[in-house]
């Protein structure tokens, strides 16, 4: 359980098609202004460092990242230098070559590490595979269960993530137009089953899939929404209360 409040930045962001050096100086611009305005944590959009621009991710190596990649040094030094850890979404290439539709987590010592989505979605299933569990990550004294966009729509991942020790289950979205109604169920439906947070950092701007449309925000644990954010890009902050644990626990 944690003791002290989690400032939270969700990045909702508008990312440039398959465009990796513009995406990444625009993440880099994300973090040190979450940090200014005391983030402990930041998180973007699925592909948020290529769009979600399928077709010219399985056209362009370049365009996949490795944890150990060196275009990730921008980003490396701003969390070190702020000292907050970034969730960044980017088609990732493990050591043995396997694609997955990854989040990279970077954190204050520069270390990164890759998340990977459970539940590949669609055309997806063509480009990557799919990925395991793993364990939360501890940030300021909360235990953080990411997800990838399909992931939260099965009620088992929020569940693994809750029965793992989460004290927040953050997820990382694109959402279409129409979706409106099905993303507040989920992470509503999400905080309230498991009496954890539930957060979302969703993509905006059109891609080669369809427009999408935003709706990033923070649930409480009773599943009521904390914080909202609209159609348009936006840097979200929201401060985590502890004390909300405890009322539902």
């Amino acid at each position: 359980m944690p003791s002290s409040p989690l400032r939270l930045a969700l990045a909702q962001t508008a990312p440039v098609a398959a465009d990796l050096p513009a995406n990444l100086a625009a993440a880099v611009d994300a973090i040190r202004q979450a940090a200014e305005r005391g983030a402990a944590l930041i998180a973007f959009p699925e592909l948020s460092l290529t769009g979600y621009e399928l077709a010219a991710i399985a056209a362009r190596p370049d365009l996949w990242l490795t944890v150990d990649d060196l275009r990730l040094e921008p980003v490396r030094d701003a969390c070190a230098g702020a000292g907050i850890t970034a969730v960044l979404g980017a088609p990732v290439r493990d050591p043995d070559d396997t694609p997955r539709l990854g989040s990279l987590i970077v954190t204050p010592d520069r270390r990164t590490v890759r998340w990977c989505k459970q539940h590949l979605h669609g055309a997806e299933r063509e480009l990557f595979r799919a990925g395991d569990a793993d364990a939360p990550l501890a940030v300021a004294g909360w235990q953080v269960a990411l997800g990838i966009c399909f992931d939260a729509a099965r009620p088992s991942h929020a569940a693994e993530a809750a029965a793992r020790g989460a004290d927040l289950y953050l997820v990382s979205a694109f959402y279409s137009p129409g979706d409106e109604r099905r993303l507040d169920l989920h992470f509503g439906a999400r905080a309230m089953d498991h009496r954890m947070f539930s957060a979302m950092a969703g993509m905006v701007g059109d891609s080669s899939s369809g427009p999408a449309i935003g709706g990033s925000g923070v649930w409480a644990p009773s599943g009521d929404a904390v914080v909202r954010a609209g159609a348009a890009p936006t840097l979200l902050i929201a401060e985590l209360d502890p004390a909300q644990h405890q009322q539902y626990r």
